[in-house]
């Protein structure tokens, strides 16, 4: 005896031959379930160019030898006797089992943990410096957000108002050593703003370690009225 076992959706097709096992059967099933299960076993390769001939609902307590099923409530179970031709006009009979369950959960993505430490510098500067901090207090090796929890740097934003020829390197510093990410800003561009992404894990921080932000000039160039955001995720 040939046995055919499909896997989908939680809806099991047992392939037998017509007349093979005997079994109780019931033809009381709403229309909704025969559609659905006709148009299940049409639409799988087992009844491919074939015809459905009928579906009909299988007495639990009476199952056919060959079908075990063990530990389901059979309250969530559904099984049906489905008569089918195949592409050559042969009768064949596959059993649809169908299972409903409660306890299958959508699997969620950890929460993260996202702050943003605010930078800033009000007056006019054309040296490089350290930024102050929201409170207006000027950062510096030892000076600056002290983190609290295991995280990563993941982003950095910049505007503000330049004069002059050259360019602004905006660095994330780590207890006061250049971590290499930064903004751009460049006198050539139209705006004075950038802004930059990377992914967690790559810029670390621990409990204990200060950020801060250090502004590297190059060429002739003074500017004021910064602006600096640098994103933490934990």
């Amino acid at each position: 005896m040939k046995k055919e076992v499909l896997l989908s959706f939680l809806v099991i097709l047992l392939v037998l031959s017509a007349g093979v096992l005997a079994q109780e059967i019931s033809n009381t099933i709403d229309a909704t379930t025969e559609k659905f299960v006709k148009g299940f076993v049409e639409k799988s390769d087992i009844a491919k160019n074939g015809e459905v001939k009928s579906v009909n609902s299988v007495n639990q307590s009476n199952l056919p030898d060959d079908l075990e099923i063990k530990e389901i409530n059979e309250n969530n179970l559904g099984i049906y006797e489905v008569n089918f031709t195949d592409e050559v006009g042969f009768p064949k009979k596959v059993f649809v089992v169908t299972f409903a369950t409660n306890d299958f959960k959508k699997k969620e993505a950890p929460m993260k943990n996202v702050q943003n430490l605010y930078f800033g510098l009000s007056t006019e500067s054309s040296k490089s410096d350290y930024l102050e901090t929201s409170t207006g207090v000027k950062t510096g090796e030892q000076i600056g957000y002290v983190m609290l929890r295991e995280g990563s740097v993941t982003g950095i934003s910049s505007s503000l108002e330049l004069s002059g020829k050259g360019k602004l390197l905006i660095n994330v510093y780590k207890n006061g050593i250049d971590t290499g990410f930064y903004n751009l800003i460049d006198s050539d561009g139209k705006t004075a703003i950038d802004f930059d992404l990377q992914s967690e894990n790559v810029v670390t921080y621990s409990p204990g370690d200060i950020i801060s932000v250090y502004v590297q000039k190059s060429g002739s160039v003074s500017w004021n009225n910064v602006v600096t955001t640098v994103e933490t995720t934990n």
